[in-house]
């Protein structure tokens, strides 16, 4: 099969382009119109989304800082009540962490300054459709369903964007309906596509922002991890609560086993998210991070906080980890990297939204000042990049730089070096390395390789297809497949002799399956029309044989209240 063809017959003209409809986008179109109004500058600002509507690809857990809110709309407070309140749920009210066994919970302290009693829970998508509306009031042209395909050059200068077609079948060819790219152009294009985006994968690749040089001559790999979330009814359950759990399943003391965690917040009455985080550099070829899901759900802690529960949502999406050790030069000509797709998640605190909220806000007023002197080289608009390092939450990241990385020696180790990095500040003299992308970690399978249990189909255990089933997944029955192998028959050759099919247990999709056919051979599948765009296999296929392409826009999950 060919790629999918990006001519495009139409070309746009605005300011600035923002790719990906999420916290960092929105909050730099939003601040953007506020400073233009404020200097009587009128900027043409538009926002590209590939979701079929703002918010239908965002997922996070999640616990929202609201001073980072009141930074980007000072008057958030006085919206909390009325028709267009902010949709932000309840203030954390008991926080806990808790160290699992398989049958018990032992709490553990939760130190000063990583807590989160000054945060309240939210749903990222209602959030973001929130801003949205905000930002269509005050002039941002909002696209969903458009998916940028493509980056515009002028030699080494990012000079724009081109959507992807619409109406393609399978084999790539126009169908009735079919619409063309749109070519939109813009002196300042700004990616904020969230974890592994797709374009900015690209540029980060074409311009070596994430290579090691002058800047930062240790720069480490990005790390990722994966993260699976549910949303159930639970009725009779009390708002407030948020519970962390470290240890079993992911018991990161036995060998092979990742680094993670569980957690399960309770953001109004009656209604309970939960899941399981789990970083993507495990070695245990055989490991299933949704099963691992699974067993956590029936834990002696977890389960009773289930019973007559209902499931209402279920969906996966990767998280850059790396940290401090791994972030890219950020500004580049006609560019700037913000939130997620920048790196900026904090490792300790999982504080990503607000940094995004933050990273948005600080990607404005170097685009404003940028149009003042017309200027979008890559000099100009590195004030950006130390702008993010110098500001507090940029200082922060570098205060947790070793403690995601302190774990990679196991629980206990990675718990004691947590407790030191904390009590210093994040002032140790070293800083610790990641040393090998995620995909390289993964181990041949070995006797001593144990697969994860599969728990009883018993309430609240899920199997795949009926998660999925609350994903609100769509997907043209004649489109473009996006999942590519780049050699058909790695999956049935070393992949099935060497590694045992990982893809078949990483993906919390079930997008891929082998089975026999007739004459006794193995067949490999794809089932693209399951992928949630979590990207996982895009990152750990130890075979690098799968990579991730752009779907039709407006396909793929459509997350409520997630």
């Amino acid at each position: 099969m060919g790629e999918i063809p990006i001519t495009a017959m139409e070309t746009l003209h605005f300011d600035v382009i923002i790719v990906g409809a999420g916290p960092a986008g929105l909050a730099t179109a939003c601040h953007l119109r506020t400073l233009g109004a404020e200097q009587g500058r009128d900027l043409a600002v538009c926002v590209l989304e590939k979701g079929a509507r703002v918010g239908s690809h965002l997922l996070s857990g999640a616990l929202l800082d609201p001073r980072a809110l009141a930074a980007l709309v000072p008057e958030w407070a006085e919206r909390e009540h009325g028709e267009d309140a902010v949709p932000l749920e309840s203030p954390v009210l008991e926080e806990s962490l808790w160290l699992l066994t398989p049958e018990r919970a032992h709490p553990l302290p939760l130190p000063r300054g990583w807590r989160h009693d000054h945060c309240r829970m939210v749903s990222l998508g209602n959030l973001c459709r929130w801003l949205a509306r905000r930002a269509t009031q005050q002039g941002v042209e909002i696209f969903p369903g458009f998916a940028a395909a493509a980056p515009l050059w002028e030699g080494e200068r990012l000079v724009g964007v081109v959507s992807g077609p619409l109406g393609l079948d399978q084999a790539g060819q126009p169908k009735a309906g079919f619409q063309p790219g749109i070519s939109l152009r813009a002196p300042i294009t700004v990616l904020a596509e969230g974890c592994r985006g797709f374009l900015s994968g690209q540029i980060i690749h074409r311009l070596g922002l994430a290579t090691p040089g002058l800047a930062n001559k240790n720069r480490s790999p990005q790390r990722y991890a994966i993260g699976i979330k549910e949303l159930w009814e639970t009725p009779g359950s009390r708002a407030g609560a948020v519970l962390h759990t470290l240890g079993w399943p992911l018991d990161a003391a036995r060998q092979q086993a990742p680094h993670g965690g569980g957690f399960l917040y309770q953001p109004r009455a009656n209604r309970t998210a939960l899941g399981l985080v789990v970083d993507l550099n495990y070695k245990n070829p055989l490991f299933d991070p949704f099963l691992a899901l699974q067993q956590w759900k029936n834990h002696p802690m977890i389960a009773p906080r289930l019973r007559s529960a209902r499931l209402l949502g279920y969906g996966a999406r990767t998280l850059s980890v790396g940290g401090w050790q791994s972030l890219p030069q950020m500004a580049f000509a006609g560019g700037l990297l913000v939130g997620d797709s920048a790196g900026l998640l904090n490792t300790a605190t999982f504080q990503g939204i607000g940094n995004g909220l933050a990273a948005g806000r600080l990607a404005a007023e170097t685009i404003l000042a940028a149009f003042g002197q017309q200027d979008f080289s890559g000099p100009a608009l590195q004030h950006y990049t130390q702008a993010v390092l110098h500001s507090p939450w940029g200082r922060a990241l570098r205060a947790v730089r070793n403690v995601r990385p302190g774990f990679a020696a196991g629980l206990w180790p990675g718990l004691l070096n947590a407790l030191w990095e904390k009590s210093v500040a994040g002032n140790s003299p070293w800083t610790f390395r990641w040393r090998r992308q995620d995909r390289d970690c993964l181990q041949a399978v070995r006797r001593d390789h144990r697969p994860t249990p599969s728990p009883e189909l018993v309430h609240p255990t899920l199997d795949r297809a009926t998660a999925l089933a609350c994903s609100g997944l769509h997907y043209e029955a004649d489109q473009p497949v996006h999942l590519r192998l780049r050699d058909p028959d790695l999956p049935l050759t070393t992949g099935l002799h060497r590694f045992a099919n990982p893809e078949l247990r990483f993906c919390p999709a079930a997008v891929f399956a082998v089975s026999n056919r007739s004459d006794k051979k193995k067949l490999f599948r794809m089932h693209a029309n399951h992928c949630l765009h979590c990207k996982c296999c895009d990152i750990k296929d130890p075979l690098d044989n799968i990579y991730w392409t752009l779907p039709q826009g407006g396909s793929g999950p459509d997350y409520q209240d997630m």
